[in-house]
């Protein structure tokens, strides 16, 4: 295990970020000079028209009445005005440089009555300490004592309530460093942000620490993270540590969101969020390596019990290190879950449900001890489809190629073509499943343990199936043990290969044979 954490750290992204200028007519501190710009080495290809916060960049000449310097690293004070506008949605309060957006930080932790639900937006790359402050692996590598650290905006008091959008920009340098909780560029967001990257910055902090957000619960939007982010509590996320419900009746939303940056933490430590619960979210990738305790996820870290949670479109293809209840997507679903026993508790009613989870994908090795999955660690109640994973999948209890241990689930299209390893209660696609009713799966990957084994189920238990099917691989049956039922079909794998046994698995499986090894993928993947 070490040496495989070893050798993953050094296979960390580059990190980079650019500054465009735009042009000025008046005031003494404007800066005049047009569109030049200054590139950073970052990792990130600057003619890559397809991020997330790809929104238009405003026109020198929307902003030719603005007021203040481009593109200088920030001094450490503050500003007494934004550049211009009028906080409204068709005039928004305009950011050009740090002093700047320090002004924000102030007045929302000063919780200024006359800023509250304003509009925002950046009109040029935002640079808050000059070098380069993290190394290709994550690392700081900045003189820390010589960092201007910034204070987030809105803290465990104060929530960000207005609308903040990058339009496209990015903001670099940033240096936090505490052990108080609601960390990030915001800490407290019950607003907006959209359009916006965070890149060649180091966060650590306690609790709802992330690199954009600490504690969302409001709408985050087409957003990137590319710093390195260290959590010494709970809800540990690349992009933001905690998203939950808003006035205990609207759901908190992620949307068009990725993460590049290497993520560190202990309990709930995901890629994109630590934390989710009540929540909207639609189009979450990321690229990092993920390193926790207990609930750790690629994409979320734990993803809290809700009829309301909403979830599809996820995908991870960073490496995944964790101890207990440990997805490639996300360390659970739904549930009680005791992270430290380890222990969870699931029941027929609703009263844990995981909700809608769907279209989400996994490629990246995922390493544990108990509940294990290649997607989910462990689902609860709810619906759960269109699930894969082609990653090999490590652990000790309960570890499934799609979902390590599962109760009372509805759950369909799925498949796995990693190789499984295991000891106690290991399958292809589930390591046990609980009184569900699960259709159209398939699994070609090996799967090793000591007791109950299944190359589809480690232990069955009154489920309700149809259309599993999987490869034939010496005398290893498809269940450890099956108790009250439950059939699954052997097939070659030149008949899985085929366009026949897409149709045969299931009308969400297509075939295409540059894909997968020639084994059916599902439709969503091939859009």
């Amino acid at each position: 295990m070490n040496l495989i954490r070893f050798c993953l750290l050094f296979s960390i992204i580059c990190f980079m970020g650019c500054s465009n200028t735009v042009s000025g007519s008046s005031g003494e501190d404007q800066f005049a000079e047009e569109n030049s710009s200054s590139s950073k080495n970052s990792g990130k290809d600057e003619n890559d028209g397809a991020g997330k916060s790809s929104s238009s960049k405003e026109s020198s000449e929307d902003l030719e009445n603005c007021v203040g310097k481009i593109g200088n690293p920030w001094d450490g004070t503050t500003a007494k005005e934004f550049a211009c506008g009028s906080g409204t949605k068709l005039s928004p309060y305009v950011i050009l440089n740090a002093e700047q957006l320090a002004h924000l930080s102030f007045i929302v932790g000063g919780n200024d009555a006359d800023y509250i639900g304003k509009y925002y937006k950046l009109g040029a790359d935002i640079l808050l300490n000059d070098g380069k402050v993290i190394d290709q692996k994550g690392a700081l590598v900045a003189d820390s004592s010589k960092l201007h650290k910034w204070t987030p905006i809105g803290n465990s008091s104060v929530a960000f309530s207005g609308h903040f959008d990058g339009n496209g920009f990015s903001i670099s340098g940033m240096f936090i460093n505490t052990t108080s909780s609601h960390n990030g560029l915001f800490g407290n967001v019950s607003g907006s942000v959209s359009n916006l990257t965070v890149e060649n910055s180091w966060v650590t902090g306690g609790k709802f620490t992330g690199g954009i957000v600490g504690l969302n619960i409001g709408t985050l939007e087409n957003l990137e993270n590319y710093a390195a982010v260290i959590g010494n509590e709970e809800c540990t996320g690349g992009v933001v540590g905690k998203t939950a419900q808003k006035q205990y009746r609207y759901n908190s939303v992620l949307k068009n969101i990725s993460n590049s940056g290497i993520v560190v933490g202990k309990k709930n430590v995901g890629g994109v969020s630590g934390c989710a619960t009540y929540a909207t979210i639609d189009g979450l990738e990321n690229s990092a390596i993920i390193e926790g305790e207990i609930q750790v996820g690629g994409v979320i870290g734990g993803i809290g019990s809700s009829s309301k949670n909403d979830i599809k479109n996820l995908k991870n293809t960073g490496d995944v290190i964790g101890q207990n209840f440990v997805g490639g997507v996300s360390g659970h679903c739904g549930a009680s879950v005791n992270g430290s026993t380890p222990s969870y508790q699931c029941w027929e009613t609703s009263t844990w449900p995981c909700g809608i989870f769907s279209n989400a994908s996994n490629t990246g090795l995922v390493i544990g001890k108990n509940y294990v999955g290649g997607v989910l660690g462990v689902a609860c109640s709810g619906t759960i489809s269109n699930l894969s994973n082609v990653a090999d999948i490590e652990g000790e209890y309960g570890t499934g190629g799609v979902v390590g241990s599962l109760a009372y689930v509805t759950s369909k299209n799925m498949y796995n073509t990693g190789n499984i390893l295991g000891r106690v209660y290991v399958g292809g696609v589930f390591s046990y499943n609980k009184e569900g009713v699960t259709s159209a799966a398939y699994s070609t990957g090996k799967v090793e343990g000591d007791s109950l084994v299944g190359l589809m189920i480690g232990y069955n238990y009154n489920t309700t199936m149809a259309d599993y099917y999987y490869l034939e691989q010496g005398e290893l049956e498809p269940f450890g043990e099956n108790n009250g039922g439950g059939v699954a079909t052997p097939k070659t794998a030149s008949e899985m290969k085929t366009e026949d046994f897409a149709e045969l698995v299931g009308e969400d499986f297509v075939y295409d044979s540059g894909l997968n090894d020639g084994y059916p993928v599902l439709s969503w993947e091939a859009e």
